[in-house]
């Protein structure tokens, strides 16, 4: 998890980054715990978040959404239908997490998201 979060750190040292999507499955606070030791300012998308208000998640000030993987097709689903590509810069997966960032890759055909995987 520190190796994680550690590379997060140095991507946002050395890149123009505005907020990301981490998607994560196991010990999701811990993530935040760890992030936020990091002065990360993190959101966390919870299972009672049914109904996103994704407008005013654009307005929240936070540096991470971070999301369980099996929430992230859905997410982005809606992300893509409303046309809102422009309120994060990358998405990235835990280091548990290859296949889930497999399969987005594989399936989703926007090429916005696409380009924004790291």
């Amino acid at each position: 998890m520190a190796e994680f979060v550690d590379k997060l750190d140095t991507i946002y040292k050395t890149h123009l980054i505005y907020r990301t999507i981490v998607v994560c499955d196991r010990d999701i606070c811990e993530y935040k715990r760890l992030l936020e030791s990091r002065d990360f300012s993190v959101y966390v998308v919870s299972e009672s978040d049914t109904d996103i208000d994704y407008e005013a998640l654009d307005a929240l000030d936070y540096r991470v959404i971070l999301i369980e993987s099996k929430r992230i097709e859905g997410f982005l689903d809606t992300i893509i239908s409303k046309k809102m590509n422009d309120f994060y810069t990358f998405i990235t997966f835990t280091n548990d997490n290859d296949d889930t960032k497999a399969s987005i890759t594989n399936i989703n055909t926007n090429i916005d998201v696409i380009n924004t995987i790291i």
